[in-house]
């Protein structure tokens, strides 16, 4: 299996262990998250299944005879997830809180439905075959749903779909996999009236566009193409250029949190994650082959969720990175490696992240002995503006004896513990 491991850089980890949990299914297409139930959702198209798993990434069921399993959209309530059936030409309704089949809509015969958002009120899904692919839509607020295709024509594969978190009807289309790289912006509440014409990025300014996600402000638009090596930004309004984010070869995949922090992940190259706007990445993990479209934030803005296989899509692991979107935190700790009993004893540290820690930023400190092998608290110290801190202590039991110093992290931060050992003497 080839990069199934994908492994947090630096030297101290986060409070809470990231995990990589290898999936019952056969392929990966699509991933999102119900942030109700903290569920989240895995396609697997070869399989015919929908894999769903918790919060943790531990498997809580694998949905099965949703034939070619392919895009999948969560209703704004989180009670719904949508899967595209293109094997069946029909989407399903997933029910959130039974992990059931609830209802099946079919789209008609050799529809074979791709890619699915949700915008202006309705289900919009990407189908038809190569050359002559358009996009439709189920309308579902009467007593019966409404199909109605190529409300959007002219495309030569299914495009992938998006919507805007900022504007409930917009829509965002675009053709994966061709040379130059497509990509269209909708009023998806006039039945598709273009609001930018479609345009043609020639290459090499963008090519094999392979992801794209909206910001959250609704602005802009982030792409991940197989060139150039980096994420493209692009503005919804008239698909100008805005900007890049400056990752690896082969960008394949991307994904912004509410907040407008962004993972960027590419084919065989590091994952990155950005704060909005910013040339230089907060985060990065090591390398493993990333699957295209395989990144999903949950809605806390920290944890993120990575699927990774092997080159053909196979073999499907789900990583779950605990705090990705807050800025690693380091601790290092200075002690004499002798002290005599009862006599004052300083430590000091340092406190360090690629972000600076705001005021009243504290440490705790555990001490451990021969007296007290569970640990002791001996106090919460202050971290100053330049991220140092000490505590001093009188040890007095001989033997060695441990400082535990534990920063419990805060919403930019992650937590971070380190430890030194003295020997004490009588």
């Amino acid at each position: 299996m080839i990069g199934t491991a994908l492994l947090i850089g630096g030297t101290t980890a986060p409070a809470s262990a990231d995990s990589a949990t290898a999936l019952p299914s056969t392929s990966y297409r699509d991933i999102v998250v119900d942030d109700v139930n903290d569920h989240v959702f895995i396609s697997d198209p070869s399989g015919s299944s929908v894999v769903v798993t918790d919060y943790a990434g531990q498997v809580v069921k694998q949905i099965t005879s949703e034939n070619g399993a392919a895009g999948l959209a969560v209703s704004a309530d989180s009670s719904t997830v949508y899967v595209a059936l293109p094997s069946a030409d029909a989407i399903s309704a997933i029910d959130t809180g039974t992990l059931t089949e609830k209802n099946r809509y079919q789209t008609g015969a050799g529809t074979s439905p791709e890619s699915l958002a949700l915008a202006g009120g309705k289900i919009w899904f990407s189908h038809g075959a190569t050359g002559r692919a358009g996009i439709g839509s189920v309308e579902l607020s009467g007593s019966d749903p409404v199909i109605t295709l190529n409300q959007s024509s002219g495309w030569y594969y299914a495009p992938t779909l998006a919507s805007s978190p900022a504007d409930p009807n917009v829509l965002v289309a675009g053709d994966r996999g061709l040379s130059p790289a497509t990509l269209a912006v909708y009023d998806a509440s006039t039945g598709l009236q273009q609001r930018v014409k479609r345009t043609f990025f020639d290459a090499p300014a963008m090519s094999d566009l392979n992801d794209f996600a909206v910001t959250p402000d609704g602005q802009n638009i982030v792409t991940a193409s197989g060139t150039p090596y980096r994420h493209q930004v692009v503005r919804t309004s008239d698909l100008s250029a805005n900007g890049t984010y400056p990752t690896d070869a082969y960008p394949n995949a991307v994904a912004i949190a509410p907040d407008g922090t962004v993972a960027a992940g590419g084919d065989g190259s590091q994952l990155y994650v950005f704060r909005a706007g910013a040339e230089a990445p907060l985060r990065t993990y090591s390398r493993g082959l990333q699957l295209a479209a395989g990144l999903a934030w949950a809605p806390d803005d920290n944890r993120l969720f990575a699927v990774t296989g092997d080159y053909l899509g196979a073999h499907p692991t789900l990583h779950v990175l605990i705090d990705a979107g807050k800025a690693e935190s380091a601790l290092t700790l200075l002690a004499p490696s002798t002290a005599v009993r009862g006599r004052p004893l300083v430590v000091t540290g340092t406190l360090s992240a690629g972000e600076q820690f705001g005021s009243g930023t504290t440490v705790e400190v555990t001490r451990t002995d021969p007296r007290t092998p569970d640990g002791v608290s001996i106090g919460s110290f202050a971290v100053a503006a330049d991220g140092t801190f000490q505590f001093t202590d009188r040890p007095r039991v001989a033997g060695q004896v441990t400082y535990v110093v534990r920063y419990a992290g805060d919403e930019q931060h992650s937590g971070a513990t380190d430890q030194v050992t003295v020997e004490v003497t009588k």
